[in-house]
């Protein structure tokens, strides 16, 4: 008797701790290309950007809105196209380049010591 409910205790557990995290799992692209949003005008190239290569930091980290992750260019997120504004919440820009957050590309890798800080380690330069 204590070894079948041992064991189906082992199986719960088992199946909340691999099967649990799946139910929030979002159907996020492996790897992709980070472009700027219509309506912008890009200054510099496209960045490739790993989501794979980030599985070790929770979604709700850098999609920090709502319970489902969006794009960040989502209405309401950092949708402006004023390729100007580099400091307001709706930034585009400070998104990815904000050194004080840690919710930002370049804050979290400063932050961390580890990753591209550079601008040509994310952007590479264009071929003439």
């Amino acid at each position: 008797m204590r070894k079948t409910v041992f064991m189906a205790f082992a199986c719960v557990a088992l199946v909340g701790f691999v099967g649990l995290p799946m139910l929030h799992a979002v159907d996020a692209p492996a790897d992709m290309t980070i472009q700027v949003p219509q309506g912008m005008t890009a200054t510099k190239a496209p960045v490739a950007f790993s989501h794979k290569g980030h599985a070790a930091v929770e979604c709700k980290v850098c999609h920090h809105k709502g319970d489902t992750p969006k794009k960040c260019s989502a209405a309401g997120c950092h949708d402006s196209t004023d390729p100007k504004d580099k400091t307001s919440d709706k930034s585009f820009y400070r998104t990815f380049h904000n050194m004080q957050s840690e919710r930002s590309c370049v804050g979290c890798h400063k932050k961390q010591g580890k990753g591209p800080t550079k601008c040509t380690d994310c952007h590479p330069q264009k071929a003439s």
